[in-house]
């Protein structure tokens, strides 16, 4: 894309998630070292997500009220600081296990504001008509990292220190605030003198005056609850079951990446009229895999459908994004956006809990096409609702950078 200012936003975000997937693995290895239980090792691993849900609506505000340039660049530095600290302390011996929780708990607070910030940044970098692209080589970009990271990693670990992979984590954080530092300025839009209170109420009236917005926010919660869970936890008890374990599980995990990028690639041209209502169709995608994990089919069908499987929930993801950004106004999109990612957040933690605990007493199986129903009946309705499939592609005027925003080198 001839954008320079996308560019150098496209190549922070790029590095920064290299540098999470190496950490992903990085953290749980170096737990396991210091001897961390399995209960221990969940523990840290979803503490992240309490902050993320406390502060997602607070960070919407921030996104609408603040810079939303300044807050990407404030939490990359907090995190480069973080992960940085971290390495060196495994490095240095010194590293405890709480340690990684408080790195866990900073990581999701700075989630909660990330996340409403760079959905509401994009349209000031990228013209209307161009949204969906840009989302989608996001998204592919941190595809690729999700890749490429985690070998990586472990080349560090095995090699010598899980340290060593967390301090590059903390490199590429402060690599991405130099980036975005040289973005164009993007001041806030809410008048100075509202509560953060008033903010959140506003942004709530936003929100659900989109009954869009809000009936799919509902079926993402549901997928988040039932389908996410039920590929995650189920899906490797299957994977033991009734394939080769692990190594089959690998080959899962590795074709849904696949399915990822070559979607990616499709979406670069596939812009349909109805993004909302695409969305809703394609994530049923998942349903096949979710069967062929049950059947216990070959592992080359298996794969195949997990292919199609993670690529129907990229194309969800991004046709959805996009929407948002069409659709929604500028001065209100980071509030929005926060109702979005808590709606869609809030019960996953229960819904993985609960998930295996009904597959212990119920059977995996059973469960498993209780998911698959659960989906098909929420999305299917979905696809008939009226406000659903009444919303088109409203390309948004390209705005104007700011008075004194400084020039973004082109690097291409």
């Amino acid at each position: 894309m001839a954008l320079p200012a996308f560019r150098t936003y496209f190549t922070a975000q790029a590095v920064s998630a290299f540098g999470s997937a190496m950490s992903a693995l990085a953290v749980t290895f170096a737990l396991i070292g210091l001897g961390a239980s399995a209960g221990e090792l969940g523990l840290v691993l979803a503490s992240g997500t309490v902050p993320a849900l406390v502060l997602m609506l607070v960070g919407g505000v921030a996104g609408d009220r603040w810079e939303r340039r300044l807050i990407m660049l404030g939490t990359d530095v907090v995190l480069a600081v973080t992960m940085g600290a971290l390495g060196l302390l495994v490095l240095s011996g010194r590293a405890e296990i709480w340690h990684f929780l408080v790195a866990q708990l900073v990581a999701g607070a700075a989630m909660a504001f990330t996340g409403p910030a760079s959905v509401g940044l994009m349209p000031s970098l990228v013209p209307g008509d161009q949204l969906q692209s840009a989302n989608t080589l996001r998204v592919t970009s941190r595809n690729i990292a999700s890749i490429a990271g985690p070998p990586v990693a472990g080349i560090l670990i095995a090699t010598s220190s899980a340290g060593w992979a967390l301090a590059a984590d903390g490199l590429t954080y402060l690599v991405s605030a130099v980036l975005v530092a040289r973005l164009p300025r993007s001041p806030g839009h809410v008048e100075a003198g509202a509560s953060v209170w008033a903010d959140i109420r506003h942004g709530w009236s936003e929100f659900t005056s989109r009954r869009w917005v809000v009936l799919m926010v509902l079926g993402f919660a549901s997928y988040q609850a039932t389908v996410l869970p039920a590929i995650f936890v189920l899906g490797p008890i299957l994977a033991e079951r009734k394939l080769d374990g692990a190594a089959s599980w690998a080959v899962v995990l590795s074709a849904r990446a696949v399915g990822a990028l070559v979607i990616g690639l499709l979406l670069l041209r596939w812009r349909p009229r109805r993004p909302v209502l695409a969305s809703t169709v394609v994530i049923l995608l998942d349903v096949p895999f979710l069967l062929a994990l049950a059947s216990g089919l070959p592992i080359a069908l298996v794969a195949a459908a997990a292919a199609i499987s993670s690529a129907g929930v990229m194309a969800a993801d991004t046709l959805w994004e996009s929407a948002l950004q069409e659709n929604v106004p500028v001065d209100v999109l980071s509030r929005v956006s926060s109702y979005d990612w808590f709606g869609s957040m809030m019960i996953n933690p229960l819904g993985f809990a609960l998930i295996g605990a009904a597959a212990a007493g119920f059977g995996v199986n059973p469960v498993l096409l209780t998911a698959v129903g659960v989906t098909v009946v929420v999305h299917g309705l979905l696809m008939v609702t009226p406000s659903v499939r009444a919303v088109t592609r409203a390309p948004r005027a390209t705005p104007a950078p700011a008075p004194d925003a400084p020039p973004v080198p082109d690097r291409s």
